[in-house]
């Protein structure tokens, strides 16, 4: 039998490969001689940098950045053997790197998510694939552009730092911008599709995630809309409804408006890298699967894109997920044959969310399946 693992990580829980390395102790349990692929997967956001590495020649740069909050840390990002870097923005501005109680997308910053990119053009990289989910900030990139050198100026003359003040801006100085940023390619890893302000935008879709509550959400939209009006005026550019725009916050739009970029399906960025459908070609199982699936799973996800080689492939795939919940049935039409979630009782949050239990939970429920497969084998 042979059986491959793409699994997403567990967000804020587990990795893809910690999770995969348990459901492989779990399937050998029952399958002794069973050959299994592990292939650690990402939609964009963490464990990106895990799934390159997992499957090309990779170098890990490690640099010093600022967190969403502005603290100094360790970042890391990777290089793959053409010489393209790979930025996971929430290694430098990820909703995991503050506590809850600090949490506030009014003035966290993708400032770090410019100190990698920056390391990286003066290490001499010209070409980026950069992964902008899971973020912890509103503030349409303008951290991160300010990292490599733009500056967004209110009527007095002075910097305007924080997504609470994007109003403020009327003017916007490229004289400091990195040279280098002329000549860069950026294709952008999203896999959300809301534009930048609005009932289906940044603010009002993600930023009640980061901390924000309804006055503070209602506030930041209106920011971003005088953002997008500013950028229009400025560069003669409008993207604030293109697809992804409001992706992170609007990073997508900051990306979109200031730098040499496209966005595409990070899921689909990942699979085209990884040979995934090669792998799959001749296996009797797939097992996939994230920490939470519902409707938005079916929507250019892990699942919808793993799901979908299976689909064509004729192999079944199961899905293993923490809080499978509001599951959606149409996730069966996307090539997913069933899911299974990973508890085996009603716990808290944080014991579920506890790195060591969950690990334990995927392995005995990947022991069940695979004894039900054999038994009716």
């Amino acid at each position: 039998m042979k059986i491959v693992i793409a699994i997403d990580s567990f967000k804020g829980c587990a990795s893809s490969n910690e999770l995969a390395q348990e459901i492989k102790k779990g399937i050998l349990s029952v399958y002794e001689e069973c050959e299994i692929i592990i292939c650690p997967i990402s939609d964009g956001g963490e464990g990106m940098i895990e799934a390159f590495s997992s499957m090309k020649e990779t170098k890990l740069i490690s640099t010093i950045c600022s967190n969403p909050l502005g603290k100094k840390i360790n970042g890391k990002y990777a290089v793959l053997k053409d010489g393209t870097a790979i930025i996971e923005m929430a290694r430098a501005s990820g909703l995991e790197l503050i506590s809850e109680d600090d949490r506030n997308p009014g003035i966290t910053s993708t400032y770090g998510t410019g100190d990698l990119i920056k390391d990286a053009i003066k290490k001499g990289y010209r070409k980026f694939i950069v992964g902008i989910g899971g973020s912890a900030t509103n503030d349409a990139g303008v951290g991160m552009l300010r990292s490599l050198g733009f500056r967004f100026l209110n009527r007095s003359g002075k910097e305007v730092i924080f997504a609470k003040d994007l109003g403020e801006i009327i003017k916007i100085d490229r004289s400091n911008c990195l040279s280098e940023l002329e000549i860069c390619e950026f294709t952008i890893a999203c896999d959300v599709n809301n534009p930048l302000f609005g009932e289906n935008g940044a603010s009002y879709i993600y930023a009640s995630q980061k901390g924000a509550h309804g006055k503070m959400i209602k506030h930041l939209d209106k920011q971003l809309k005088h953002f997008a009006n500013i950028v229009q005026k400025n560069t003669d550019k409008k993207f604030d409804k293109y697809c992804g725009a409001g992706a992170a916050g609007g990073l997508g739009f900051g990306f979109l408006a200031f730098l040499n970029s496209q966005l595409k399906s990070g899921i689909k960025i990942i699979l085209e890298h990884l040979g995934l459908e090669n792998k799959i070609k001749d296996a009797d199982f797939v097992i996939t699967g994230e920490g939470k699936i519902d409707k938005q799973s079916s929507m250019g996800k892990v699942l919808n894109g793993v799901g979908a080689i299976c689909k064509k492939q004729g192999v079944p795939c199961i899905a293993l997920s923490g809080n499978s919940k509001q599951i959606d049935l149409s996730i069966h039409k996307i090539g997913i044959t069933s899911v299974f979630s990973v508890l085996d009782s009603p716990i808290s949050l944080k014991r579920a969310m506890d790195k060591e239990n969950a690990l334990n939970c995927v392995r005995k429920e990947s022991e069940q399946i695979f004894r039900l497969i054999r038994s009716c084998s």
